[in-house]
């Protein structure tokens, strides 16, 4: 008959669908049950799946690392060692498994950190980094000129990393937890380039050799999907309502399910309707061709900004909060997770206004 199991791998049930992990184990009479903050999402969609088997095969990779160190007589992991796994294997791992799982600008952002350690030509174990390493790091790319914006993006990865590590049990504690936050790359104060509402008419009266590109960007400038999620929608996530359609879909980015009404000049541009399961945009290039089919048409408009398929984000923002619509509704159409990201556009229209006032001359 087989042995009850030292420690089990448990699912807490969430109101979402998705699920909890948790190791259930006793010692010496008591029983624990240790959270890993690691979480199986719904499996509406192919890549939901390969997520879920993919957070499972580590759990189960934290459980049996907890029954050696029940069975060693210790809770933790803390012992060194000179096999201990190498920061940038590490980070390599961690990028060739996202990419795996579809995230593949998470894993080359993961591989560009990795490739600025390995020239910061300092050898160190994942166990081994301190909160001086990470700060000797920081400096390295600031005299290497890297843009402070740039700085801040691998800083804050980098901090996700070692708060999945931690999870993992591979560390004892998150080094950067030690940092004093007034030590910590800043976001700098960005400016958000946009379309105004005439531009936009002037775009969608312009010819462009490519409709999928065309149609794509301005369904982004009245919805505000990012490009990953423009790429990842699906018939199914267009859904009737009681007072039209709408876009329910996960965000690639954050995870978080946003529920955007599609307006009338979003539903004109979709193209016919397909199964549920098949790609709205079906027919989009590659990305370097779509940003290549984006700058050319953009000029042939006679728009001199520099204006990138992420820029019709910023426009859907931006025409939403011009047109009256109030900054927390902006921020949950959009999906933000703080409410501060959204007030950045907030301050580009305040902008706008001021300089309005100013066309006024003086009398």
């Amino acid at each position: 008959m087989k042995g009850k199991e030292l420690v089990t791998l448990r699912i807490k049930p969430l109101k979402d669908g998705g699920g909890s992990l948790f190791l259930d184990y006793s010692l010496d009479g008591v029983r624990y049950k240790d959270y890993l903050k690691m979480y199986l999402v719904p499996e509406r969609k192919k890549l939901d799946k390969i997520q879920n088997e993919q957070t499972l095969k580590t759990a189960q990779a934290i459980k049996a690392k907890k029954i050696i160190a029940i069975q060693d007589g210790r809770a933790g992991f803390r012992q060194q060692s000179e096999k201990d796994l190498l920061l940038t294997d590490y980070i390599k791992q961690q990028a060739e498994s996202y990419r795996r799982r579809g995230h593949r600008e998470y894993a080359h952002t993961l591989e560009k950190i990795g490739t600025w350690i390995t020239k910061f030509k300092k050898r160190v174990s994942l166990r081994g980094v301190t909160k001086e390493y990470v700060l000797d790091f920081v400096q390295f790319l600031r005299d290497s000129r890297l843009a402070d914006s740039t700085i801040h993006v691998y800083f804050s990865n980098l901090n996700s990393l070692f708060n999945f590590a931690y999870r993992q049990g591979l560390i004892v504690e998150n080094p950067m937890h030690r940092i004093d936050p007034t030590l910590k790359p800043h976001r700098p104060e960005s400016t958000r380039e946009y379309l105004t509402l005439e531009e936009v008419r002037t775009l969608m009266a312009t010819p462009i050799s490519c409709e999928a590109v065309r149609n794509a960007f301005l369904f982004s400038c009245f919805t505000g999907l990012r490009l990953s999620d423009i790429e990842s929608l699906t018939w199914d996530n267009i859904k009737p309502t009681d007072d039209g359609w709408q876009v329910e879909e996960r965000q690639m980015k954050t995870r978080k399910i946003v529920v955007i009404p599609l307006s009338d000049n979003a539903l004109e541009l979709l193209p016919p309707r397909g199964a549920g399961d098949e790609r709205v945009w079906s027919g989009l290039p590659c990305r370097a061709e779509i940003g290549r089919r984006l700058k050319n048409w953009v000029a042939e408009a006679g728009i001199e900004k520099h204006i990138t398929f992420h820029c019709a984000r910023h426009t859907n923002a931006t025409l939403l909060l011009t047109y009256g619509v109030d900054l927390y509704t902006v921020s949950s159409l959009l999906g933000h997770r703080h409410i501060e990201t959204t007030e950045i556009y907030a301050k580009v229209v305040n902008a706008k206004k001021v300089q309005a006032v100013n066309k006024i001359p003086k009398i």
